[in-house]
């Protein structure tokens, strides 16, 4: 293969490893279900399949490339391609005296072995292209599968060390969009190299803007606004913008580009993540003061990118109803960053939920500047048992070594979430990964219940008499979380349009603190507490009545509310 540098870069670190020696068998994986800029002989660009780009690719330099995937069977870029593949096989089994090749097979079992003949064959240089491999060497339980997928699985490890296949000039390129979908014998191969097919870089996509004839399109955005803006696409939905605004007569504005961003991301990802668009900061967060402090710290060196002062990743721990939600979506708003959050990524197929992550983490790789929240993480991360497959081992190892990549820092903040902390591997929570461990209390003094009911009011919007007073329902709601104090102004509001009134009265303040009922939990929230106090990751984010307990002296006092919760503890 000869030097070129208008290859996209994961084309040309296939042909550098290929060139140099290291590898005849790879994998690539990624974006690969993308266009990709090719340039023609006449030096312009051209947007092709996968297939087609490594069809022209290996055809610069192979005798023979074929074309497989399990739906179209044996395919080939030219009629000239057809007939070397033809009498190339026809030759060396006139040597071995078998019968010439007559009809192509369509299934793995006939074709694969056509393809071994080709491969190990030093009389030509060929190119393989094994399209949507998963389909030929899925990830899964091997006495699960039947004969036919066994025998593939055996023929590409037997690939991966066969010196009549190493020793020659022919090359094998297996294509896959999840690694985590592929068998894990084959991954694993020390002869196989995998290559990332990334997203389009922000070049690729100001060069796909500067090729497009956009004489019907209406474009407000510069190609260099529109290139940063569009972060996380692929060129076929960039392509797709531009049909949509030349078919529509939609102008293309930042407004329209993030709306259908949005749309296109979260169909891509199949409901895996849910863009966030934060209508409310640290403004609309009554009380804890203390943690908006620390997250205001944050949220000014992502903007000023201070990116050594930005944490890889920040836990939010304590009792449901503290505000952990509302307090990551309001420093959402205040640093800037897209957010993005988790939705149900598990599955119950084999190599689903590793499949769903993968895409996850590519898109969040791809748009950069993202905070990742992942509520209720205890949930969806912990240590599985023995029924699942070995899942949650697999989930939580691909995480860790995601958030130990320190290019991330400053770009990507994963914002965990929970009330059961001691659920999670404890090797995910460590500094380094989790720089920032903050813990949230239900509210300690009367002037942060205050606080805290009047930013409930200021942000639904409610109206009072004038004189209304705040004392009562602070003195009855001690105890009450933030979640329990908005719950008392809502029933407050009820009452008020029950007596038909336009503004709460002071009457209906005192009596629905008087009458709501906080949960009577009251041992499992001291243990969510404690977990919390358990977590932090400094004493200044401790209340006064925690600041000075032991690790001893915590550890006792979990020990002890196990033992009165059980089983519920566990």
């Amino acid at each position: 293969m000869s030097a070129d540098t208008d290859l996209p870069s994961w084309a040309d670190e296939l042909r550098q490893r290929y060139v140099s020696g290291e590898a005849s068998l790879f994998l690539l994986h990624g974006n690969v279900r993308d266009a990709h800029p090719w340039i023609d002989a006449q030096g312009k660009t051209q947007y092709l399949t996968i297939r087609k780009f490594l069809e022209g690719f290996l055809g610069r330099t192979r005798d023979v490339t074929v074309y497989y995937n399990v739906s179209q069977g044996l395919c080939f870029p030219d009629a000239a391609n057809r007939a070397a593949f033809q009498r190339t096989l026809d030759a060396q089994r006139l040597l071995e005296r078998r019968e010439a090749l007559t009809v192509l097979p369509t299934q793995p079992s006939g074709a694969i072995p056509l393809l071994e003949e080709l491969i190990t064959n030093p009389a030509q240089a060929s190119g393989v292209i094994l399209d949507f491999f998963e389909m030929i060497a899925a990830a899964g339980d091997v006495s699960f599968m039947g004969a036919d997928e066994r025998a593939a699985l055996v023929s590409m490890q037997r690939w991966a060390t066969d010196p009549a296949f190493l020793g020659t000039d022919n090359i094998v390129i297996l294509i896959a969009e999840h690694l985590s979908e592929v068998a894990r014998q084959v991954v694993a191969s020390p002869q196989l190299v995998t290559i990332h097919v990334p997203f389009p870089s922000e070049a690729e996509r100001a060069r796909l803007v500067q090729e497009q004839d956009l004489a019907r399109v209406h474009m407000e955005l510069t190609p260099a606004a529109f290139a940063q803006t569009t972060a996380g696409l692929t060129l076929i939905q960039l392509r797709s913008l531009f049909r949509a605004s030349e078919q529509g007569g939609e102008a293309i504005t930042f407004r329209s580009v993030a709306a259908r961003k949005k749309a296109l991301i979260e169909r891509e990802c199949h409901g895996l993540v849910e863009f966030v668009a934060p209508d409310h900061n640290f403004s609309h967060v009554g009380g804890m003061e203390g943690v908006k402090a620390d997250l205001l710290r944050v949220a000014q060196a992502v903007r000023e990118g201070r990116r050594s002062a930005v944490p890889m990743g920040m836990i939010f721990v304590g009792p449901m109803g503290t505000g952990k939600t509302f307090v990551a979506e309001a420093f959402a708003g205040e640093s800037g960053l897209t957010c993005l959050k988790f939705k149900n990524f598990r599955e119950k197929w084999v190599g689903s939920t590793e499949g769903n992550l993968e895409k996850i983490l590519d898109l969040v790789e791809a748009l950069g500047f993202v905070l990742l929240i992942l509520d209720e993480a205890d949930r969806s991360l912990s240590a599985g048992g023995e029924n699942d497959g070995g899942t949650s081992s697999r989930v939580i190892a691909r995480l860790k070594e995601f958030m130990s990549d320190t290019s991330h820092r400053g770009r990507v903040v994963i914002l965990m979430m929970t009330n059961r902390p001691d659920k999670l591997d404890t090797d995910l929570k460590r500094p380094g990964r989790f720089d920032l461990k903050i813990p949230f209390f239900f509210p300690e003094a009367p002037e942060e219940r205050e606080r805290i009911l009047a930013a409930v009011a200021r942000r639904n919007r409610f109206t009072f008499d004038d004189g209304v007073v705040w004392d009562t329902v602070v003195e009855e709601t001690e105890g009450h979380s933030a979640a329990e104090l908005e719950a008392v102004v809502l029933a407050a509001s009820n009452l008020a349009s029950e007596r038909g009134a336009s503004a709460i009265g002071q009457d209906d303040m005192n009596q629905a603190a008087r009458d709501f009922i906080p949960s009577r939990d009251t041992r499992m929230l001291e243990f969510m507490e404690m977990l919390a106090v358990f977590e932090c990751s400094a004493k200044r984010m401790l209340p006064d009545r925690f600041r000075d307990l032991t690790t001893d002296d915590v550890h006792l006092r979990l020990d002890a509310l196990r033992v009165h919760l059980g089983r519920r503890a566990l």
